[in-house]
């Protein structure tokens, strides 16, 4: 057996040494001091979304290198631990959320007991939403707030909005940002019947498709331009069945299907992802005119568009970052009750290996956060969440 860690220099974490290898908690280095513009964060709590698997399967390993052992986890919640030179707008003490820039890996994963983040993706968490709550919402609002603004949403818009995928991480807020962020006058999303359904409604779905049942391209179909919609957020990797569906000056987005080089580029510059860490020859590739064209060409992006193109409307793809100003909202309407974490489960942090199988089973409805701390499973308790293992530890 390895020597017994020292707790000042090693912690607990959800973790693995390559990408396919086996993910476990297990005790890794703590984060180096935080450098300047960045701040070392305690977790109470954090939660997953399906691109820490998909991370962990080596889904960017073409594009990026990584520090190893990568730690997972993109959301967190916690308590300013230290700061770093020339941060002035946090301080230690004060509680903060957000998500991280770029990909989790050593140091900057936040299914562990600390994590090191740039004081710009944090946000102050209102004293009154807990931290189970402010782990849920980060990643998959901000990625719901920037598919909308892609779409050509804005405040008050009025707009006829489209989930694809309403009960999922994403679509969960989706359905509550298009009304209380976008001021939707109209929200239809798809889900299974049942829990799912019951669950979108709650959040303000007008209309409910059980894509089980029916297909929703049939189902929405119109011929009067009034009924089609001006946004149409893909979160299921549907977005070809939805062209037809987007009124002209429509926006279709997705955050899976047929990614776009400008997404890929957009994501690179707003993660701050330094530059040692691209793939060699990989930047000029996504860079040049002929390596953007052939991408978009492969991943189906140019056709989609094409499409969309031909019906006066336009497509997107984007990929969520860190966005300590959109987290601020988040909060705000957390506070406020203009959004609600959408909480399925809760796991301790000993239990987070099994958390991902969990959430890779795609049958959760809204988010599994990860308890951290001991605050963060009596917050568990107080909303009724049933924490899993919670009688062996």
């Amino acid at each position: 057996r390895p020597p017994r860690p020292d707790q000042h220099t090693y912690m607990q974490a959800c973790a693995y040494n390559h990408h396919y290898g086996r993910i476990r908690v297990t005790s890794v280095p703590v984060p180096e001091p935080p450098a300047a513009g960045m701040v070392l964060v305690r977790v109470h709590a954090a939660s997953i979304n399906p691109a820490d698997y998909k991370s962990a399967a080596g889904e960017q390993a073409v594009l990026l290198s990584f520090s190893w052992p990568r730690v997972v986890g993109f959301d967190f919640s916690g308590v300013i631990e230290s700061v770093g030179d020339g941060v002035e707008d946090l301080h230690v003490g004060d509680a903060v959320f957000g998500m991280i820039a770029g990909l989790p890996q050593a140091g900057c994963g936040t299914c562990a007991e600390l994590v090191c983040v740039h004081a710009s993706v944090c946000a102050l968490k209102p004293p009154a939403v807990p931290h189970i709550a402010a782990a849920a919402v980060p990643l998959v609002g901000i990625t719901a707030v920037k598919a909308f603004k892609s779409c050509g949403l804005c405040a008050d818009s009025g707009a006829r909005v489209l989930v694809l995928g309403g009960a999922g991480g994403v679509g969960s807020v989706a359905i509550q940002l298009a009304k209380s962020m976008f001021g939707a006058a109209f929200v239809a999303t798809t889900a299974s019947a049942g829990v799912k359904a019951d669950a979108c409604r709650r959040l303000g779905a007008d209309l409910i498709v059980d894509h089980r049942a029916e297909r929703f391209e049939n189902v929405l179909a119109s011929d009067d331009e009034a009924m089609l919609f001006d946004a149409v957020l893909d979160t299921v990797g549907e977005a070809s069945r939805a062209v037809g569906l987007l009124r002209e000056g429509g926006g279709l987005c997705s955050i899976i299907a047929s990614p776009s080089v400008e997404g890929v580029r957009a994501w690179v510059d707003e993660s701050k992802v330094e530059p040692r860490r691209v793939t060699l020859g990989v930047a000029t590739f996504l860079n040049s005119s002929l390596g953007g064209w052939a991408f978009n060409a492969v991943t189906g992006a140019r056709r989609l568009r094409a499409r969309c193109a031909a019906r006066g409307a336009g497509y997107s793809s984007v990929i969520g970052t860190g966005d300590g100003e959109v987290a601020a909202e988040l909060g705000r309407l957390l506070e406020e009750g203009g959004l609600e974490a959408v909480l399925d489960k809760a796991f301790p942090l000993t239990r987070c290996a099994e958390a991902l199988e969990e959430l890779r089973r795609g049958r959760t409805c809204g988010k599994i956060v990860i308890a951290v701390t001991a605050e963060a499973e009596r917050e568990c308790e107080g909303r009724s969440l049933a924490l899993a293992g919670a009688s062996q530890l």
